[in-house]
């Protein structure tokens, strides 16, 4: 009795896994847990009870594991199944999964692995553990060899494990050709459990030892070839396979290459000696700079000849001359002058707080030679004098200190300075004499800035106007020189802005040195007072430049007073043309919403609807000259789906820039939006968010997963507002384009997220999202984002309001946030008048509605939608008595020619006038009705939105039973898509009437597609007037009865019958559904032929 438990346990066991297996069905973690912990139970009870376990069966174990693999349970998980199964597992496959662990190095094959170990046979696990272990590619092929002669069976090759052939193409990088002999009689010996992850990793392993061995065209082949490699993979494999062979186009080339071409060789040259011979074929200072930012080349040509070249192009890079330094020996008597000579192009265009900053950590380090040599390559000869005293013993000082130690000495002794003085002289003069006697200054900012901070301050200076004063003060700059009063002289003396950046750029502990104090001091509150004092006096805004200007005092009143945000911002733009504060000239009239649009930087983003009206009044060649309006046109384009307008914007741009160009691909079309970003990776091959955009447009998620990890790893160790914004882009490109719920899951997954919210993903991934959620969903989604204090477009609320089941109350609150919209304002009379019943104030509020799209939105296609759902709730809502009371035909009348005078819609007033004359024509008892649901119908077909049988129907009822107007019952009943008999037998109830309702009813297919027992009732001419009584009840029977179609062909002659069979000829072809009733009249004629 045990022993039968036991084995029906496991039988119950068996069939949940195949269940699993062979189905679809999703196998959530928490059933694998269930699951696993269920079968370790039993295999532990079975281990102590009778027989054998059933995971010592190959056929068990192995779909069990399969399975595991399949629906990608974690390998923590199944760590007790494993102590289970290696319990009953012989030594060659226990060897085999040991070897297998220490070649992947993580558990994350587990399941794989003890898949592997039942498969292809048992005697070839030895040979596995044997390839695992090999440690060249020789001993691996030696293995490989005597297992195919050893097994003739197997037609010579070898079935392996994927982990089996990565250790192959991880040995062979040393020698590619040996392992490409070996692959030749290797082959996968099951790729039905392999992940997508694992394939392509093996491809491009593959890949790579074709491209080790130095054959690219054959690596090429094989990668496009290659469906497991995903594009962006690709992508980089050809771009960097181009970038391998451009020295070769380089060294081939006759006619002289651009520098720039020859510097990109150099860099991305396989072997230093390639680099080489191309800088030799082709040089140039872009050469040089290339040359020496290659490691293996500095040490190629040794520290004296870089330095040389350093010197003939006059490198400025300071971390590239700093690489070369490094390899200067420590020992080497000339180290400072060698400093000195190499750090002084860069000395003149570093930046005085960045230079203060290294020359402070050296000296903490006690880097004396570097520091001396960084301080003196730079002109900072009284900083560096000091620094002497601690310079190692047998070094040579600076050539340059030491002169203006000498020039130093002899200004103490005397005060005469020659008119053609060095700039050592000139230093010590300013420093230690009087620097107002000097002339002809040399081409240096710190001397120039000394000597103009000290004019500021000398008596002669009182006379000089105010206006000249400050410019001199803004062309001061901040310095560090050894004297504290000198320094705080020279950096009290720079203007505001240069004050703080300096003070942010220096060391802490250096401020007081400079300013006298260690804290940034707060901003300043002239700036806020500029702008007051502007709205109050008479200057007026005239010119293209005095718009940004103002502009910026605006941001800096606001910021000041705690309300920067794009809509108080432009209330107060608002404010400043009311008043008459801005005047420009006709050609200038677009530079002050381009200042607009830069400005819109200091806050998170301003209105989309308001950014798109400027980038579609703006002139494109304006636009184009300004890159932060431009990005932030091209983002507001799609967000309101002006998508065709960004895509000319983006072909029109010269190396547009990848971050804020690639949002075309959210809302163009598939094609379009590939080839957007394919044009974009052509300026920008190394840009990671084309690349990973490009893969999740073809559904590929691999990238994209390796991006949340990286980003969910970083944010759990500490806050960094960085990663958590491109965390937003990446899961907003990820809801935007991903059109897998699979995949999307996986994502999510990847991004370490335990609840969903709008705070979680960018706008645009957003905006894909909320035609998604339930009302109540999306209205917390955009509470979130008001709470937060980020920008709730106009047409999510506009969406959100327009939701199924939504209440008054909501739709109140949300058009609350949008005060000034007369847009959503339309849609709460809308809806107020929908819960109240009252259609004339429904009609307006649509009519209204619909001229502000015109007028105000430019007939976009994202506000047309709400307007489609207008319609259908003024279908559904209101029955046709209260659409007779209600007087509404004109408000409807004037609605239609409002919306046929749209050019794309221009010939829906003919159709319309072919389809509902009767109902334009003249006000009827649901004219206004018809009108409205010829409308839906119309619009619905534009823009490709389903429509409802329901309200078809519903129309087609009221058109046959309540009017007189056929061809209205006829057009609604053409817009049903598969009518039922029901509806059919209103179409011929509205038809009763109409002289040719034969010639209509057979020339509509959907009516008698799938009834052809209507073309023997209507094609016979013996019922007269009441054929139409006849329809309807033959239709109310499904299927017909035989003996009504019996009585009716019965008197039919021969000319009629043959008519009614071309008939059925003409209108079902021999289709499967006529044959019966050509059977029919057939027999019937033969049987009357016989008979006579």
């Amino acid at each position: 009795m045990r022993h039968t438990l036991w084995l029906w346990q496991w039988k119950d066991l068996l069939s949940h896994w195949k269940m699993y297996f062979h189905s679809g069905q999703k196998l959530t973690r928490r059933a694998a847990l269930q699951l696993l912990q269920k079968t370790v139970d039993a295999a532990r009870f079975s281990a102590n009870g009778p027989g054998n376990s059933p995971l010592a069966s190959k056929r068990n174990s192995e779909m069990i594991w399969k399975t595991i693999a399949r629906h990608n349970v974690h390998w923590a998980d199944c760590l007790a199944l494993m102590n289970v199964q290696w319990a009953v597992l012989s030594p060659d496959q226990r060897h085999f999964i040991q070897e297998g662990f220490t070649c992947s190095g993580s558990g994350h094959h587990l399941p794989c692995l003890m898949a592997d170990v039942w498969h292809p046979a048992t005697d070839l696990s030895s040979v596995y553990a044997r390839l695992l272990v090999s440690e060249t590619i020789v001993q691996f092929a030696i293995v490989v060899y005597a297992a195919v002669r050893e097994r003739p069976h197997l037609g010579d090759v070898l079935p392996v494990t994927p982990q089996v052939l990565m250790r192959c193409y991880f040995l062979g990088g040393s020698q590619p050709e040996v392992a490409l002999q070996c692959c030749r009689v290797m082959a996968l010996s099951s790729t039905k459990d392999i992940s997508r992850i694992e394939r392509e990793a093996l491809a491009f392993e593959y890949i790579m030892l074709h491209a080790k061995k130095g054959q690219w065209s054959v690596a090429l082949s094989v990668l496009n070839s290659s469906r497991e490699i995903r594009p962006s993979a690709k992508r980089l494999f050809r771009f960097y396979t181009f970038q391998a062979s451009q020295w070769l186009r380089a060294i081939a080339s006759v006619v002289p290459m651009e520098p720039h071409i020859v510097a990109e060789a150099i860099t991305y040259a396989p072997h230093w000696s390639y680099a080489l011979r191309t800088f030799e074929r082709w040089g140039s200072a872009e050469a040089i700079c290339a040359l020496l930012a290659r490691p293996d080349c500095i040490a190629a040509m040794g520290w004296e000849a870089s330095l040389r070249l350093c010197a003939e192009a006059r490198v400025n890079n300071y971390s590239l001359i700093r690489s070369i330094l490094t390899t200067v020996p420590s020992y080497h008597p000339q180290l400072m002058q060698l400093h000195a000579t190499a750090i002084r192009p860069a000395g003149e265009v570093m930046y005085s707080g960045t230079l203060t900053r290294r020359a402070y950590k050296f000296v903490q380090s006690g880097c004396w030679a570097e520091a001396i040599g960084l301080l003196c390559g730079c002109c900072y000869y009284d900083v560096a004098l000091p620094l002497a005293l601690y310079a190692p013993s047998g070094f040579a000082l600076p050539h340059s200190l030491l002169k203006y130690e000498e020039a130093v000495h002899r200004i103490k002794l005397s005060t005469i300075v020659s008119a053609d003085a060095s700039f050592e002289e000139q230093l010590a003069v300013a420093l230690h004499g009087d620097g107002t006697r000097l002339k002809n200054l040399h081409a240096n900012n710190r001397l120039r800035s000394l000597i103009l901070a000290q004019s500021l301050l000398s008596p002669n200076a009182a006379g000089k106007a105010m206006d000249g004063a400050e410019e001199e003060k803004c062309e001061v700059q901040c310095f560090t020189f050894q004297s504290e009063k000198i320094s705080r002289l020279v950096c009290r003396s720079a203007g505001i802005k240069a004050q703080r950046y300096f003070m942010q750029v220096i060391p802490r502990v250096l401020r007081r040195h400079h300013f006298g104090v260690e804290e940034i001091p707060a901003s300043e509150l002239y700036t806020s007072e500029r702008y007051m004092t502007f709205r109050s006096s008479n200057e007026i805004v005239s010119e293209r430049e005095a718009c940004n200007m103002l502009c910026a005092m605006m941001v800096e009143h606001l910021r000041a007073s705690g309300k920067l945000t794009g809509q108080v911002f432009l209330r107060e733009i608002a404010h400043c043309l009311a008043s008459g504060k801005v005047r420009l000239a006709a050609a200038d009239c677009h530079a002050l919403p381009l200042a607009v649009l830069r400005a819109a930087t200091y806050f998170h983003r301003m209105d989309a609807v308001v950014t798109t009206r400027i980038a579609l009044s703006t002139p494109s060649q304006h636009l184009m000259t300004h890159p932060e309006a431009l990005e932030r046109s091209m983002n507001a384009l799609v967000l309101t789906g002006r998508w065709q307008r960004a895509i000319s914007l983006l072909q029109r741009t010269n190396r547009p820039y990848p971050e804020s160009f690639a949002v075309v691909a959210y809302a163009a079309p598939r094609s379009l939006a590939i080839k957007a970003l394919n044009m974009l990776w052509k300026d920008h091959a190394k840009s990671q968010w084309v690349l990973l955009l490009q893969d999740l447009i073809q559904g590929y998620i691999r990238l994209a997963q390796e991006e949340l990890i990286h980003c969910s790893s970083r944010i759990n160790s500490h806050v960094d507002e960085g990663k958590i914004l491109w965390r937003r882009r990446v899961l907003g490109a990820c809801c935007a384009l991903l059109q897998s719920s699979d995949s999307m899951q996986y994502v999510v997954r990847a991004a370490n997220i335990s609840s969903f919210c709008s705070l979680d993903v960018h706008e645009h991934g957003l905006q894909r999202l909320l035609p998604l959620l339930s009302w109540n969903q999306a209205l917390t989604a955009i509470t979130d984002l008001k709470e937060r204090g980020e920008v709730v477009e106009e047409h999510w609320a506009l969406l959100v309001c327009t939701k199924p089941s939504i209440s008054l109350d909501v739709a109140r609150k949300i058009i609350s946030w949008f005060p000034y919209s007369f847009l959503l304002n339309s849609v709460f009379l809308h809806q107020y008048a929908l819960v109240h019943g009252d259609l004339v104030t429904s009609i307006k509020a649509m009519a209204r509605y619909h001229a502000l799209v015109i007028t105000e939105y430019r007939r976009c296609s994202t506000y047309l939608r709400p307007f489609l759902v207008f319609l259908k709730n003024a279908l559904r809502q209101f029955d046709d008595e209260a659409w007779k009371k209600a007087s509404v035909w004109s408000l409807v009348r004037r609605l239609f020619n409002q919306v046929v005078e749209d050019p794309k819609f221009v010939h829906w007033g003919r159709q319309g006038r072919k389809s509902i004359p009767f109902s334009l024509r003249e006000d009827g008892p649901l004219a206004a009705l018809f009108i409205v649901g010829f409308l839906y119908h119309r619009l619905s077909r534009a823009l490709q939105m389903p429509i409802p049988a329901a309200i078809m129907s519903r129309l087609l009822r009221s058109a046959a039973l309540s009017t007189n107007d056929s061809q209205c019952a006829l057009y609604f009943f053409k817009s049903l898509k598969q009518p039922n008999d029901v509806e059919r037998s209103l179409l011929v109830f509205a038809l009763r009437d109409c002289d040719d309702a034969m010639t209509v009813l057979l020339n509509t297919g959907r009516f008698i597609g799938p009834r052809p027992d209507q073309v023997l009732l209507w094609s016979d001419p013996g019922l007269g007037s009441e054929k139409w009584l006849e329809a309807i009840k033959l239709l109310s029977q499904s299927p017909p009865s035989q003996e009504r179609l019996e009585r009716l062909c019965a008197n039919w002659t021969k000319e009629e019958s043959l008519r009614t069979l071309k008939l059925l000829q003409r209108t079902h072809g021999n289709s499967a559904e006529v044959r019966p009733y050509v059977e029919l009249v057939e027999s019937l004629q033969q049987q009357k032929i016989k008979s006579e």
